[in-house]
Formats: structure tokens, sequence, C-alpha cells
């Protein structure tokens, strides 16, 4: 290209201006170091992000578990010395709280009165730590769930379809997932769905146990839409994506109990779910030392 751009003085040809190239080029490589300089800086403030959610929610289910503030704030610090990447988890393993605070032990020097409160708070997580069943004892954001009674329905939407759907879109896992169900359901589609009424029981940030009748047509492994119908609910359940991990039979009330994961939860609702939690819990604790008081006081000589 360059040689036919060459001086030629017989065609009567004079040397080409490269200036212009030049600067176009130089213009292009800035604009590319401009743009690829905005997506790392936009990849590390989603990281960041995503940090500080995972410490609030840290916070939350800390306070769940019944820690103080003082408490909540060493283990806080003992997590970070630790270079514990996911620091809720640090609320559901007594093993990997012990190895936590012995690898930040070796960064950082605490103090006796600190050592003292590590100390309290291992009694106080051995004392309300709560058994799982091996299929959710590895969901950090089922450490926290209360029970409730609220109506509900879920659309279900078989697993080889979904997968089926998936095929036709890209990008992450979640977001084809999500654009898989929204076109499997929407007005659109030719499948035949069913949809069924259902019960939340128990809720968590991490899924929901869901009463069904014994005529539910659904399977483990399928995936659903949940949407709540009850007025009672503080938060807007609306079209929550999840998958059936089991369906377990409750003989005595005659039903069917289905264990449904949230596969894609927005922070907020997350928030607000794990905010519920809490309040429900202080309440109850609140409940039971307004009922001892009287007790002692008419115990009392």
């Amino acid at each position: 290209m360059l040689a036919l751009l060459a001086a030629n003085s017989y065609l009567g040809i004079e040397d080409a201006n490269l200036q212009h190239i030049y600067w176009f080029v130089g213009a292009f490589g800035i604009l590319a170091v401009c743009l690829l300089v905005w997506r790392l800086v936009e990849l590390l403030m989603a990281a960041r992000r995503k940090q500080k959610a995972s410490w609030n929610t840290f916070r939350q289910l800390a306070k769940t578990r019944g820690l103080k503030p003082v408490q909540i704030e060493v283990l806080m610090l003992v997590a970070r010395q630790g270079s514990v990447k996911r620091p809720p988890k640090v609320l559901g393993s007594i093993q990997l709280f012990d190895k936590t605070v012995q690898k930040a032990q070796e960064n950082y020097e605490f103090s006796e009165k600190q050592l003292i409160l590590i100390d309290s708070i291992r009694k106080k997580l051995v004392a309300s730590k709560v058994k799982w069943t091996p299929q959710t004892s590895a969901e950090r954001r089922q450490l926290g769930r209360t029970n409730c009674s609220w109506n509900a329905r879920i659309v279900l939407v078989a697993k080889e379809i979904v997968e089926r759907e998936m095929l036709k879109t890209t990008g992450d896992d979640d977001e084809r997932l999500e654009a898989a169900v929204a076109e499997l359901v929407g007005p659109n589609s030719d499948e035949e769905l069913t949809e069924s009424k259902v019960q939340i029981r128990d809720i968590s940030a991490g899924g929901a146990a869901l009463l069904a009748s014994k005529a539910f047509a659904g399977a483990a492994g399928d995936f659903s839409l949940l949407c709540g119908e009850s007025q009672r609910i503080p938060f807007a359940l609306d079209n929550l994506c999840g998958e059936i991990r089991s369906i377990e039979e409750d003989v005595e009330r005659g039903c069917l109990v289905l264990h449904f994961r949230f596969l894609t939860l927005d922070p907020e609702l997350r928030k607000a779910i794990i905010h519920y939690i809490y309040e429900k819990r202080e309440s109850k604790v609140a409940k039971m030392n307004a009922e001892q008081t009287p007790q002692s006081v008419a115990g009392s000589p």
C-alpha cells in the first residue's frame, strides 16, 4: 500500500503526505487505550460494589446469629486479616472460623480484649449453629431463615426446555437463564406451561420452602417463576426465577414440600429479605424477654 503512495517522477506523482495517516493511527490508539482504562475502572468499581454488598450481608447475618456490634467489628477484622474471599461463610462453619482466626493471628497481633471477644464469638456461633441438609449446608445465604405463611403461585418450566432455549442466547449463565425463562413464559411462547398454587412456609436470602398439593406436576431440577400473591408479603416477589432442588412428602400435612432455590436475586430484594428475618427474630427475642420478666418478678421473694 505504501509502495503505491511512493513518488514517481515519470508519472508526475509527488511524495505522499503520510502525516494524516499517522495522526489517524495515533488517535485510534489513544481511543483504544482510553476505552481499555475505562473498562478496567468499571471492573474495579463492580468488584468493589460486590465486596461491599458481601460485607453488608455479613453484618446482617451476624446480627441474626445474635452477635453484638462490638463482636461484629472484631469478627470483620478477623475475616479481613484472614483474607476470606466470602466473609459470610465464616458464620456457617466452625472449622472455617477456626482456620480464619489462626491465619489472622499470623498476620495481625490481637489485643487481649479482642481475643476474649473472639472466644465469645466462637461460643455464640457454636450455641446458635443451625443444622442443614447436605444440599443446603454449602449455601451461605441459608444461614438465616424465618417461618412465614404467604400465598403464591409458580409457573413451571422443565429443565430440558430451559437448557434448549439457553442455546439461543449469549452472555453469562445468569443472563442466559433469565432471558430463556422470560422468553418461555412470555406471551409469544408456544410452550404449554403449568401454573400451580403454593404456600411459602419459610424464606431466606437463598431460597424458600413451598407447600404444594400432591397433584403437583413438577419435578426436582425444574425451573420456575415464583410470584407472591399475599398482601402480607413485606417485599415484592414478582417473577422470581428459581430452581426446585428437591421435593419431599409431608405425610402429616398431606402435601409436598418443595425446596426452592433462588437463581437470580436482586441485591435490594436480598437485603429486604435479610432485614425482614432480622426484624422478626428481634421481635421474637423481645417477646420472650417480656414473658420471662413477669415470671422472674413473681418468683422473687
